[in-house]
């Protein structure tokens, strides 16, 4: 959770929030996941649609592209 709560505050002062300020961030909470888990020397790639929101944090790619 405190590495959720440093992608919050960062995401928030570069102006490129996930989620309204009255909202839980469900994106950096899961992002953090990821993060930790590429800390560990594996390979980590996001499939997803939302390729904006992800990107911030971790390598992210439309899902249709990746094979």
């Amino acid at each position: 959770m405190l590495l959720v709560a440093q992608l919050w505050a960062q995401a928030r002062r570069r102006g490129r929030p996930t989620a309204d300020p009255k909202a839980l961030d469900a994106d950096v909470i899961l992002a953090a996941q990821p993060i930790l888990v590429a800390n560990e020397g594996h390979e980590v790639i996001i499939a997803t649609t939302n390729v904006g929101h992800w990107s911030q944090f971790v390598d992210a790619r439309e899902w249709r592209i990746i094979q």
